[in-house]
């Protein structure tokens, strides 16, 4: 009888020490998200142990919700916190993350380790790459929401596997390709938005009489039923980016050879529109050099050209977003006052930084060409940025120069560079980039060597 007694004992500590155990690699992983993203300290104050306290759960820190102990929700919308969600793998009983409208970027891979997840809402980040197929290792899941973020690739086909989802929401990133027919079996979702991304093709019936046309505008590509686009041939469009061209259906899809012979082949239609994209962009080249060289007769400056990116989705150049630091009054002779002075113009909807921490960021110098210097900026956060300063731009005047950037922010091209923002004072004009390594077809902004400098604009 007491060997019983002394057995049953035995089994309660391990348990305890197994679960004591658990509760500590959850605060573990905690401390270390916290250290990762909490560069301002909001959260110090809070996420602290006292002597009474060995844990997260026992010492209820702010956003924590647990359930026996191990932690299964974490609540920090609007936190202003940077820098990836690597630590929140390790929580596997995690069944609510909300870290809505900070600045976390980085991949979405590390929740796809936190399988008993039911609520995943990561709206107003800076989420870039793909959307991870093994997100259908979630199968308990009900919502997903990733919208306004920087996700690339198509939509994966195993979101199809997410038997249980309520909510997905994907607007407003950078995704591409066709929709996934094997959504349709998705039979409990209430809620589907894919609109403001760069999706092609057909959209398939049911998906757009169960949510309406709204669920897909601004993805020029498209087209179906209803209000869209009428498909040819196979039920798609061939998309404006060349890039982008369906690899499977329509590519096995031929013309009668009659025909075939009138008209001309799929290879030289790409062709005339490839001619066309890079007649355009050297045109816009000279219009900037002509129009804001003719200021400049009194004096020895001129820009020769400009630089090109692409804006985010087709609507994003409407929705300009200022970020201010804190001007004086005052004012130049062009009419650009302090306040003026002291903006960045993004073309994505939401500010990524301010000028502040462009300004103090650490920086070198990546080369000199006749149009400006190409320096490379590592903000505070992580996020690097090609800035270019514009050399002899001084004379053009805020008005044509703000034309000029509205009409590069709007042109769209897989080999372009995205032009993120632009800055116009009197007497300096930057312009903004993506930061982007050397590819294998050639460098964007190659580095030849890095050269250790500061802002010569601070």
């Amino acid at each position: 009888m007491n060997r019983f007694f002394s057995s049953i004992l035995l089994l309660t500590l391990l348990i305890s020490a197994v679960t004591a155990t658990g509760d500590g690699n959850d605060t573990a992983a905690l401390l270390l998200f916290q250290s990762q993203t909490d560069i301002h300290g909001t959260l110090l104050h809070n996420w602290t142990l006292p002597l009474n306290s060995t844990t997260a759960c026992t010492a209820q820190w702010l956003g924590i919700k647990c359930i026996n102990n191990r932690v299964s929700a974490v609540i920090l919308p609007s936190f202003n916190l940077r820098g990836p969600i690597t630590a929140l793998s390790s929580l596997p009983l995690l069944r609510l993350l909300d870290l809505r409208n900070n600045r976390l970027n980085g991949t979405l891979t590390p929740i796809t380790q936190c399988t008993n997840l039911k609520l995943i809402y990561l709206s107003g980040n800076d989420f870039s790459g793909e959307i991870p197929p093994e997100i259908s290792s979630l199968r308990r899941l009900l919502r997903l929401d990733v919208s306004n973020n920087n996700l690339e690739g198509s939509i994966p086909t195993q979101i199809a596997n997410l038997t249980r989802l309520l909510t997905l929401r994907l607007q407003n990133n950078e995704l591409s390709g066709t929709i996934p027919k094997s959504l349709n079996s998705l039979q409990n979702l209430k809620e589907l938005n894919f609109s403001n991304n760069e999706l092609y093709g057909s959209v398939p019936n049911g998906l757009y009489n169960h949510f309406g046309e709204n669920s897909f505008d601004g993805n020029e590509g498209l087209c179906g039923i209803g209000n869209l686009p009428q498909c040819s041939y196979t039920g798609e469009i061939v998309p404006s980016n060349p890039s982008s061209l369906p690899t499977t259906s329509t590519a096995t899809i031929e013309e009668p050879h009659e025909k075939s012979r009138k008209g001309l082949s799929r290879g030289g239609v790409v062709a005339i529109v490839m001619v066309n994209v890079v007649a355009l962009l050297v045109v816009v080249s000279f219009m900037v050099a002509y129009y804001c060289g003719k200021y400049s007769r009194t004096q020895s400056f001129s820009m020769s050209g400009s630089e090109c990116g692409k804006r985010r989705s087709s609507y994003s150049s409407e929705k300009r977003v200022y970020a201010n630091n804190n001007g004086g009054g005052g004012g130049d002779s062009d009419g650009t006052t302090a306040t003026d002075r002291s903006k960045l113009v993004f073309f994505d909807r939401r500010k990524p930084f301010e000028l502040e921490e462009l300004l103090r960021a650490s920086a070198e110098m990546l080369g000199k060409g006749c149009l400006g210097t190409v320096y490379k900026a590592v903000l505070d956060d992580g996020i690097t940025v090609a800035v270019k300063r514009l050399k002899d731009a001084n004379p053009c005047p805020r008005k044509e120069f703000e034309q000029y950037m509205d009409v590069i922010g709007k042109l769209k091209h897989p080999n372009m560079v995205k032009l993120r923002a632009y800055y116009y004072a009197k007497e300096e004009k930057l312009l903004v980039y993506d930061y982007l390594l050397r590819v294998a077809n050639g460098p964007v902004f190659a580095r030849s060597g890095p050269v250790p400098v500061r802002f010569p604009y601070r």
